[in-house]
């Protein structure tokens, strides 16, 4: 209970103690499970929680562009990496109209539409922020 008035409290207040990203992740690693958070930050729509949500995703990009649960976590990797696709899903179907309403940077909203893309289309995309992988995979 207390981790749910946290987390709401969280993405109303302007200006967290805990910013929004490591209470998502304390949360989600003290319930063992990403959903029910998510499904709270989806129904925060207002100005705030979408200013969390670009801070957030503006530290976690290149993690989530590797493919690498933006946290730590003690979980085991199978576990982590269903944390990190639903993130990585979430993301693709909530982020991009809720930054682009509250006129997020170019260079945020590309790397969202990456995070749908995956392998060369991601690698080879103009947008991506970071050299192609070498070896067959990238030719």
């Amino acid at each position: 209970m207390i981790l749910h008035a946290w987390w709401a409290h969280t993405l109303n207040d302007a200006h967290p103690a805990v910013p929004a990203d490591e209470v998502l992740a304390v949360c989600t690693e003290a319930a063992g499970t990403l959903t029910p958070w998510l499904s709270v930050w989806e129904q925060q729509s207002h100005p705030t929680a979408t200013e969390h949500l670009a801070e957030s995703l503006d530290g976690w990009e290149y993690d989530l562009l590797m493919d690498v649960l933006p946290w730590r976590t003690d979980r085991d990797e199978e576990d982590a990496e269903e944390t990190r696709v639903e993130l990585t899903t979430w993301t693709i179907s909530h982020a991009p109209a809720r930054l682009r309403a509250q006129h997020a940077p170019e260079g945020l909203l590309h790397a969202v539409r990456l995070l749908g893309l995956t392998g060369p289309d991601r690698w080879h995309d103009p947008h991506w922020p970071v050299p192609a992988p070498l070896g067959p995979a990238a030719e």
